[in-house]
C-alpha cells in the first residue's frame, strides 16, 4: 500500500509540532504547504522551479491568529530573498530526488533553517518505479543531508514500500 499524503502530513506533524515559519521545498500543487499553514505553522511558504504561484490568508485558527500559505517559484538551490536563519522548520515531499542539485540545495536550506531547526524530507527510495524516474537510496540520502551539515540525521524506510522519511536539525 503506497504511503499516503495523510501519513506525510502525519508524520510532518508529528516532527515539527507548532511553528512560526515553514518552508516547503519542492512544493508542486502547493497542498502541503496550506496543510502546513492550517496545522503546523503561522507561515508557511512553498517553494518550486516551476510550481504554481499563490498568497491565501486563512482564516484564524485556535491561536487566534491568522495564517499565510504562499508558494513562490524560486530554485531550490538560491533562496536569496531569505537571510540565514529565516524558517524555523522545512519539508521536502516528493522532491529531493528532482532537483539538479540537491547537495547545493540542502546546504542552502541548512542556510535558511534557524539553529535548532527540523528538516523533514519524505521521498521515494530507489527500487521505486513510478515515472521510470531515477531515486536515492536511504543510505544515499542520508549522507547528502549529514554532508550538507545537518545532525541528528534519522532515516526510515517505511516497511514494504520504496519510501523513506529523514529527519535532522540543523
Amino acid at each position: 500500500m503506497p504511503v499516503e499524503r495523510e501519513q506525510i502530513c502525519s508524520k510532518i506533524a508529528d516532527a515539527l509540532g507548532h511553528v512560526g515559519r515553514v518552508l516547503d521545498v519542492g512544493a508542486g500543487d502547493c497542498e502541503i504547504v496550506r496543510f502546513l499553514a492550517r496545522e503546523v505553522a503561522q507561515e508557511a511558504v512553498g517553494i518550486d522551479i516551476k510550481g504554481r504561484t499563490i498568497d491565501e490568508e486563512l482564516p484564524a485558527s485556535d491561536d487566534g491568529h491568522p495564517h499565510t500559505a504562499r508558494c513562490l517559484e524560486m530554485d531550490a538551490q538560491r533562496m536569496d530573498d531569505w537571510r540565514d536563519g529565516h524558517f524555523d522548520a522545512a519539508v521536502s515531499v516528493h522532491a529531493l530526488h528532482e532537483i539538479a542539485d540537491p547537495d547545493a540545495a540542502l546546504r542552502e536550506v541548512r542556510r535558511v533553517l534557524k539553529r535548532g531547526g527540523t528538516l523533514l524530507v519524505a521521498d521515494f527510495t530507489e527500487g521505486e518505479t513510478r515515472w521510470e524516474e531515477d531515486y536515492f537510496t536511504p543510505a544515499q540520502a542520508g549522507r547528502m543531508v549529514r554532508q550538507a551539515g545537518f545532525a541528528n540525521v534519522t532515516v526510515e524506510k517505511v516497511p514494504g514500500e520504496h519510501f523513506m522519511f529523514i529527519t535532522a536539525r540543523k
